[in-house]
Parts: C-alpha cells; structure tokens; sequence
C-alpha cells in the first residue's frame, strides 16, 4: 500500500489523522469544487500538519509531506492542483534550509579566501543547476520550523488573493466597447470580468458549456452585475468568433509545455479563435502551474457519468458513451496567461517552474 510509510506517524498525531481522513474522503467524493477549494484546504491540512508534529530536520518533514501528498493525489489523481500545493511546501522546506544552513555556516566560519575556494571548487554542474543538491538535509538547524511555517504562512495569504490580484490586471487588458467570448463557469474569470466593468463598457458572450451548462450560471452572475451578457449554445462558436475581440478562458491546469488543461469543450473555442485571429487569453492562479507534460492524454483526463449526455433507458448493444471532463489547449492556440504574478507567454511557463518549485520534485512519487 501506498500510505504505508504515513500511517505509523500519523497514528501519534490524532488532530492531523482527523483532518487528513477528511480531506481524503471529500476528495475521493468529488465534494471540493474547482481547483481552488482544494488548493486552500490542502495548503491549511499541510500548515496544521507543519505546526504540530515534531520534527527537527527538513529531510524528516519532506518525508511526511510526500507521504501525504501521495495519499491526497491517489484520494483525486486528476485534480492536479493538489501535488503543485505538496511541490510549492516541499520548495519551501528546501529554500529554507539553504538560507538557515547558509546563515548557519556563515556565522559560524569567518571569511577565509582558501576556504571559500575549496567551497567554490567543490560545487558540481549539477548543483548549480538544480537547486538544493548539495545541501545535507538532514541537518537539524535551529529556527528552520518556524522560517517554514512564515513561508508556508505566505503561500496561504498567496491563494487567498489569488483572484484579486488577477482582477486587478484586467483593465490593462479588457478594454471599452470590446467583445468578450468565456465560456462555462470560472470564479477566477468573473472577478476579472466583474472588476474591469466597473471602470469599462463591454459586452461578454458566454459559452453555456454543454453538457454542464455551468455557462448559464456565469451568464446569469455577469448580468446581475450589470454587464451586458449574451449566452450561445456551443455549436454556436465558429459563427459567432468573428465578432469577438478577445478570448479569455480559465484553466484546470497549466502545464510545462505552456498547453493547458481546461473544461472539455475549450479546445474547440480555442481552434476558432485562432481560425479568426481572436487572442486566447487563459486566466489561472501559479497553483495550476504543474511541471508535467501533457505526454498521455488519458492519464490527465477523466471520463465521468455518461448520464448527462445519454439516457441509460437508451442503451443498446455496441454503444459506447463518453464523457471527458477536460480538452488539452497547445501552447499554439494560447496567446497569453494571466496569473497572480503578472502576465506571461506560453514560452515563459518553464521559467515560471523553476521559479516555484524545484527539479527535485517534478515527481512526487
């Protein structure tokens, strides 16, 4: 079993075994809703986690955290924002005892030019390329508990603005009496919508997303707002792309290519507007930003009930029926993303990887 190295630890920790068996059970009953929600409550699982078992070296924790995040990620293999949480801790953990252990050393050695040298020679290609390679983990370093928990601590308040720091870029990019085309149901694209209406005047076309038809429910929020909103079924895209100025969609996932993994559905709205030269602008936060490529298809999809799109009563013999949850967007059909940190180009993302998360933990299991 996969949870097996996690369970002795956990046993002596009854307040984290609680909140980890009710994380799991709400992940593998579908009851978080969007990448998000699962994000925030798997950063506080983990800060709850950090604060209250013991330990003293970062390799000790990485253990644990890994160890847990491979038992969140099996409870919902497809939400992929659960191993960017579990990659943006263990980097964290990593960055933290670089600095203490530096700082350690530091105060420790006095300046010596010989010394210095010798530390300097002793440095492979490969350290300097990956970050962390030459560092003892298992060092026990004073105060490295507490200088987690503040950059842990920083990440919560990172997810907890997301959506605002994204709205408050979009009047450099929605401008007045432009066209917008989004398509289903997408708090991050809302707020962006919302907050550059109050300053701009815009129309907003939205795709009701079959078979979900999540679009209505957006649609509906756009107009009590005050936004001027038509809703079109999705067969009506290619006729209606001509008209728009812009694209702006969100994302399940952005992966290290620059593609994106998005509501099933997207990939054709996307092929449209780039038919009709219309920028595709993808708002996401940097915790769908995951360092896997979109190599199977399969492995990152997920088929759900067919019972929305086909009646069982129906059924008959050779009659296959599916329903995938996502569409694959290439980095060719993506003109820009819009994220917490700012705005980026497809080409920029593996920048953006190296930025939050290290080499070492691309794989978790």
């Amino acid at each position: 079993m996969t949870t097996t190295p996690v369970q002795p630890w956990l046993r002596d920790w009854p307040s984290v075994q609680a909140n980890v068996d009710d994380l799991v059970l709400s992940l593998k009953r579908r009851q978080l809703a969007g990448s998000y929600d699962t994000a925030k409550r798997t950063i506080m699982l983990f800060s709850h986690m950090l604060e209250t078992v013991k330990w003293s070296t970062a390799s000790e924790i990485m253990d644990k955290v890994r160890g847990l995040g491979h038992m969140l990620t099996r409870a919902h293999p497809h939400e992929l924002a659960i191993g960017n949480v579990v990659r943006r801790v263990l980097y964290i953990i990593r960055e933290e005892h670089a600095n203490a252990l530096k700082t350690e050393t530091e105060s420790a050695t006095p300046a010596a030019p010989v010394s210095s040298s010798r530390s300097y020679q002793s440095r492979t290609l490969g350290s300097i390329l990956t970050p962390g390679t030459d560092d003892d983990l298992s060092t026990p370093l004073e105060d490295l508990q507490l200088t987690v928990m503040e950059g842990v601590a920083e990440l919560i308040d990172e997810i907890d603005t997301l959506h605002v720091n994204i709205a408050d870029q979009s009047m450099e990019y929605i401008h007045a009496d432009e066209v917008i085309l989004t398509y289903g149901l997408s708090t991050s694209v809302e707020e962006f919508l919302k907050t550059a209406a109050k300053k701009r005047e815009f129309k907003v076309i939205v795709v009701e997303s079959a078979p979900s038809l999540n679009g209505q429910q957006m649609a509906h929020s756009l107009a009590e707002n005050g936004l001027d909103v038509t809703i079109i079924p999705d067969s009506a895209v290619f006729a209606m792309m001509a008209r728009v100025n812009k694209v702006v969609i969100p994302a399940a996932a952005v992966v290290a290519n620059g593609g994106l993994i998005a509501q099933s559905g997207l990939q054709n709205i996307a092929l449209a507007a780039k038919k009709y030269s219309v920028p595709v602008v993808c708002v996401a936060g940097l915790i769908k930003l995951c360092p896997l490529y979109a190599h199977d298809l399969d492995v990152l999809n997920e088929l759900v009930a067919p019972s929305t799109i086909y009646n069982y009563e129906d059924t008959v013999e050779n009659l296959e029926v599916l329903n995938p949850a996502y569409d694959y967007v290439p980095p060719e059909l993506v003109s820009l993303y819009i994220t917490n940190t700012g705005a980026h180009q497809p080409s920029y993302i593996y920048r953006l990887l190296a930025e939050y998360y290290s080499p070492q933990d691309y794989q978790l299991v």
